[in-house]
């Protein structure tokens, strides 16, 4: 079964003219691919990190549960 991608998340199409395209050797086209990973991993812990630090931490409302707590809450054994 194939998954349905929403619209918007869609790559868009694009129409080019033969004499526009060009070719590159599968190798660097593997190099900009793991650039482009290892880029957006950066980005994402980036993102990551300021959404961390942007925190307050809980407020003194917020009930804290210890690990055993929280097992026993969930009827396991800690």
């Amino acid at each position: 079964m194939v998954a349905k991608v929403p619209r918007n998340l869609r790559e868009p199409r694009v129409s080019v003219e033969a004499s526009d395209m060009v070719t590159i050797p599968r190798a660097e086209l593997d190099a900009l691919e793991a650039e482009l990973r290892r880029l957006r991993r950066e980005v994402g812990r980036g993102v990551a990190d300021a959404r961390i630090r942007a925190d307050a931490g809980p407020d003194d409302n917020t009930p804290i549960i210890t690990r055993d707590g929280l097992a026993a809450a969930w009827g396991i054994s800690g």
